[in-house]
């Protein structure tokens, strides 16, 4: 039963670690915003802790997974080994999972990528916009995410250094001050840089 305890503890350090910035991507992407997702960056600062309480419960995990039982008596794993082969394999998919959460915020810009911004039409316009409350690669997508969805946004390359996002849009189908409200909406608030 311990270990489960351990497993269990990995999972909510885990999720703690990466709170600021698997919630917003995952609201982001269900179309859920408001300001108040700025509140979860309170925990970027604290991110490196939770992480190390992760690995140390996942340590502390393998270790008495793998590591040679001493007691072999009645009901322990050693006496079934159909039960710790089945704990082997718990461990080893809770362990991709929570590699997973962890390596979320670093990985998923990678994954979605960027796209060129394309100036062709001489009817758009380009912005850039400084992002506040940014903490991690991963906010990035939130911010550009929540801007794609602004009608007449062609396109959104958002940076997390420098904080900053470059929007190429319609000035006759959205505003600066749309574009503005779609990343505070997203719980990161901006301002005009520059425009051209």
């Amino acid at each position: 039963m311990k270990r489960q305890w351990e497993l269990i503890g990995a999972f909510l350090a885990s999720i703690t670690a990466s709170v600021c910035c698997v919630i917003p991507s995952l609201l982001a992407g269900l179309g859920i915003g408001g300001a108040w997702i700025a509140y979860l960056t309170a925990f970027a600062p604290y991110r490196l802790i939770f992480i190390s309480i992760t690995l140390v419960f996942l340590g502390f995990s393998f270790y008495r997974v793998y590591r040679q039982p001493q007691d072999c008596s009645s009901g322990s794993l050693c006496a079934n080994p159909q039960k710790n082969r089945t704990m082997k394999k718990i461990l080893i998919v809770s362990t991709a999972f929570i590699l997973g959460l962890l390596a979320f915020p670093y990985a998923i810009p990678y994954v979605l990528g960027t796209a060129a911004i394309s100036q062709r039409h001489v009817q758009m316009q380009r912005v850039v916009l400084q992002v506040s409350n940014m903490t991690c690669a991963s906010c990035s997508v939130s911010v550009r995410n929540s801007l794609l969805r602004v009608r007449g946004v062609q396109d959104a390359i958002v940076t997390f250094n420098p904080p900053e996002a470059v929007i190429v849009y319609a000035p006759a189908q959205a505003s600066i001050q749309d574009l503005i409200q779609a990343t505070t909406k997203a719980g990161y608030p901006s301002r005009i840089k520059s425009t051209k």
